[in-house]
């Protein structure tokens, strides 16, 4: 990720803050490092989000109070964040 940042002129922060919130990226110059590197956080994000499901799930069944909100809002997060990353390896 950090080379996908540097080829778009951004720091890794307003790369992923750029993702995140679905901002225009600057003009990219994509190789297939980069298209695996985005590859392999997509699939950290799946498995990152499927932790989060899970806890989500337990909030809702009243396992785990006090937490639903921010977990719902984090899953919803990540999976914004996997949906850029498809788009941007589509």
């Amino acid at each position: 990720m950090k080379d996908l940042a540097v080829s778009r002129g951004l720091s890794l922060s307003d790369l992923i803050r750029r993702a995140a919130l679905g901002v225009r990226m600057p003009a990219r110059s994509f190789d297939q490092t980069h298209a695996a590197l985005l590859g392999r956080t997509l699939s950290e994000l799946g498995r990152i989000g499927g932790n989060m499901n899970q806890l989500t799930r337990r909030a809702n069944a009243g396992r785990l109070t006090g937490h639903h909100a921010e977990l719902s809002e984090t899953l919803a997060g990540i999976n914004a964040l996997r949906e850029r990353i498809r788009n941007m390896l589509s």
